[in-house]
C-alpha cells in the first residue's frame, strides 16, 4: 500500500520541495546523566535545530554525536534526547594559531588559513587530499575561516588506509569528503537546486492495476515500473537527509515510461524550463530525446544506469555513474599504486581490447604518482607460463593483474595459478565480472584471493549503510534494493556539489571523489564528451564472501 500512496503523489504532479530554516538558539543542557561510567549532557532537541548548530554549541565533534546516538542522521525530532559526552567537549576547537609551519607527531604542519583559499586548494598545493584535511580538522563542518589555524597532514601519510573505526563512526564518507564543505552557508540561503528526475514509472498501468479496489487481492505494482521506483525512494530519502543538513532542493518528476515521442512533446512544450539538474531517463532511446536539449541549454543530465558510452559522446554536460572496462582498469591502477608489493605482474594476451586496458591501467597508477615499470606487463604467448612462474616471488605477496575477459585462455591460465599458488602467495586482480563465467571453478576465487572493481557494492556492515536499511523499512515497508542505494548516492553527490557546477561548470566535478552507500565517484572528462565515472569499489573474494577489499 505504501509503494502506491508514493505512486499516487506522483500523479497529483507535486513538486517536492524541501527548505532551509534559521536555526533556533541551541542552549546547553546542564542535564547530566552517567552511562556506563562516562558522564553525558542530555540535549533535548528544539524545532529546526540541527545537528551542526547542537554540534557547534557543544563544541563537540558532530562524528562523535553521530556514534553516540544511533540514527541522529537521519533527521532529529521536536523533544528527542541526544547524549552529549562532557569529556568530549572542546574537541572542536582550532589548534593554536603559529606563524611556523611546525610538525606535530610527525605526521601534521599548522597552516593559517589566508584568504581567498579553498579545502581543495590547499589540499593541492600540500599535496594531499580533502578528506584527508577534514578527518584532521572535524570543526570545518562550520566552513573555512580566514585566520584560522588548521592541521595538514604531511605527505608520508598519503596511501593509508582507514580503520575500522574510522569507516564506522560519524558521517557517511560523502558527507565527509565533500570537496567546499564552506559551500554550506551558501546554498542555505541562495535559491533552490531545480532537480527534474526523469523515471519510467508507468503510472497510467499502476493505476489501472490498483483501480479495482479489491481489499482481497494484494496492491501489486506494474513489473517495469519497479527499478524507478525504488530508485525514486531512494532518491526521496536523500533529499530528506539534504534537508537536515541546510539544502534547499525542488524535485519534479516526469514519468518518461519508455516513449520517446511522449518525452519528444513534453521537450517541446517546456517541461524542462528553469531546470538545473536532469537525472535519467534510464533507457537509451528516452535519455537522447533529451540529451540535445541539456547541451543546447547547458544543464547536466545524470544517467544513472546506462552502459554506452556513446551518451557521452559530443555532449560536455552528460554524466554516466556507471563506468567503463577502461575506467575500472584505470581506478584499479589507482588502487594497486598503494601497495608496498613489490612484486607485481600485469598479464594478456596481447589482443587489441586488452592492449587498451592495460593503457589504462598504467594512466591510474601514473595518476596516483606511480612509475608503470613497478608492475612490468607480459603477453602470456610471447613470454611463457614457464618465465611468469619463475618471476614469483615465494618469500613475499605477488600481485598478478590479468587483463583478459576470455573465459577459455583464463580457464588454463587459473588451473595454473591454483598450482602456483601452492609454494606462493598470489593475490588476482581481474577487471571483468569473472564471477559471471561458467567455466571458472568457485575454489579459483578463494585460493587466488581474487579481487576485481565493482560498480556497484554495498558493505552492510557499515553503521550508515544498516540506517539506511533501518529507515528505509519504517518508511516503505520494503527492503531497499541496488536501486534505492543508487537513488540515494546520486542525489546526494550531485546535489551537495551543484553551487561548484553552478560556479565553475561542469569541469568543478573533476576535483570532486566522494564514497557513498554503495557507489564511488571520481570523473574523468572524455576527450570530445562529457564525464564518465572513473571510480569503483574493488571487492574481495577471498574466503568465497563478497567483501571489500581492505589490503
Amino acid at each position: 500500500m505504501q509503494k502506491f500512496l508514493v505512486i499516487v503523489f506522483v500523479l497529483l504532479g507535486l513538486f517536492i520541495q524541501k527548505g532551509f530554516s534559521q536555526d533556533f538558539v541551541v542552549t546547553v543542557s546542564d542535564s547530566l546523566a552517567i552511562i556506563e561510567g562516562d558522564e553525558y549532557l542530555i540535549h533535548s532537541v528544539e524545532p529546526r535545530q540541527t545537528l551542526f548548530s547542537i554540534a557547534s554549541v557543544y563544541k563537540v565533534k558532530l562524528s562523535r554525536i553521530a556514534f553516540d546516538n544511533p540514527g541522529v542522521l537521519d533527521g532529529l525530532q521536536k523533544g528527542q534526547l541526544l547524549k552529549i559526552l562532557k569529556s568530549a567537549q572542546g574537541e572542536t576547537n582550532p589548534v593554536e594559531v603559529s606563524d611556523e609551519k611546525l610538525e606535530l607527531d610527525g605526521q601534521y604542519i599548522l597552516y593559517k588559513v589566508p584568504r581567498r583559499q579553498t579545502l581543495y586548494s590547499i589540499a593541492k598545493e600540500h599535496n594531499t587530499s580533502v578528506a584527508a584535511i577534514i578527518d584532521a580538522n572535524p570543526e570545518l563542518v562550520d566552513g573555512l575561516k580566514v585566520g584560522t589555524t588548521i592541521r595538514i597532514p604531511i605527505p608520508m601519510i598519503l596511501g593509508e588506509k582507514e580503520t575500522d573505526k574510522e569507516r564506522m563512526v560519524g558521517l557517511p564518507d560523502i558527507v565527509q569528503k565533500a570537496v567546499v564543505l564552506e559551500q554550506l552557508t551558501v546554498l542555505r540561503m541562495g535559491e533552490p537546486t531545480h532537480i527534474t528526475l526523469m523515471l519510467p514509472l508507468y503510472l497510467d498501468l499502476n493505476d489501472k492495476i490498483n483501480a479495482a479496489g479489491n481489499p482481497e487481492v494484494e496492491e501489486e505494482i506494474y513489473g517495469k515500473s519497479e527499478i524507478a521506483l525504488h530508485f525514486y525512494e531512494g532518491f526521496l530519502m536523500a533529499i530528506d537527509t539534504l534537508n537536515q543538513l541546510g539544502y534547499k532542493v525542488k524535485v519534479k518528476v516526469i514519468d518518461t515510461e519508455n516513449r520517446p515521442w511522449k518525452i519528444r512533446k513534453l521537450v517541446e512544450q517546456g517541461a524542462l524550463k528553469n531546470t538545473d539538474l536532469i537525472i535519467g531517463p534510464l533507457y537509451s532511446k528516452v535519455f537522447d530525446e533529451v540529451s540535445g536539449y541539456a547541451y543546447d541549454n547547458c544543464i547536466p543530465m545524470v544517467s544513472p544506469t546506462i552502459k554506452d558510452q556513446g551518451i557521452v559522446a559530443k555532449n560536455d554536460y552528460v554524466f554516466k555513474i556507471i563506468p567503463s572496462p577502461a575506467s575500472l582498469a584505470y581506478d584499479l591502477g589507482r588502487y594497486l599504486s598503494q601497495s608496498d608489493s613489490t612484486a607485481n605482474m600485469v598479464l594478456h594476451y596481447g589482443t587489441p581490447d586488452e592492449q587498451k586496458l592495460l593503457l589504462s591501467f598504467r594512466q591510474g597508477l601514473e595518476s596516483m604518482g606511480e612509475i608503470p615499470f613497478v608492475f612490468p606487463a607480459f603477453d602470456i604467448y610471447k613470454a611463457g607460463s614457464d618465465s611468469i612462474r619463475n618471476r614469483l616471488s615465494l618469500s613475499g605477496r605477488n600481485n598478478l593483474v590479468i587483463l583478459s575477459n576470455n573465459q577459455v585462455k583464463l580457464a588454463s591460465l587459473l588451473r595454473k595459478l591454483m598450482g602456483w599458488s601452492e609454494e606462493a602467495y598470489i593475490v588476482a586482480f581481474a577487471t571483468g565480472n569473472w564471477q559471471q563465467f561458467k567455466n571458472l571453478e568457485v575454489d579459483h576465487f578463494d585460493q587466488l584471493r581474487i579481487h576485481m572493481p565493482s560498480d556497484f557494492h554495498t558493505d552492510y556492515d557499515q553503521l550508515d549503510v544498516q540506517r539506511f536499511v533501518k529507515q528505509f523499512r519504517l518508511r516503505y515497508q520494503g527492503e531497499p534494493n541496488t536501486f534505492a542505494f543508487r537513488g540515494y548516492d546520486v542525489a546526494m553527490h550531485f546535489v551537495k556539489n551543484m553551487n561548484g557546477i553552478k560556479d565553475s561548470g561542469p569541469e568543478y566535478m573533476l576535483a570532486v571523489e566522494e564514497t557513498g552507500l554503495q557507489s564511488a565517484f571520481g570523473w574523468i572528462k572524455l576527450e570530445d564528451g562529457g564525464f564518465e565515472n572513473a571510480s569503483s569499489r574493488i571487492v574481495d573474494y577471498t574466503g568465497l564472501q563478497l567483501k571489500l577489499a581492505t589490503d
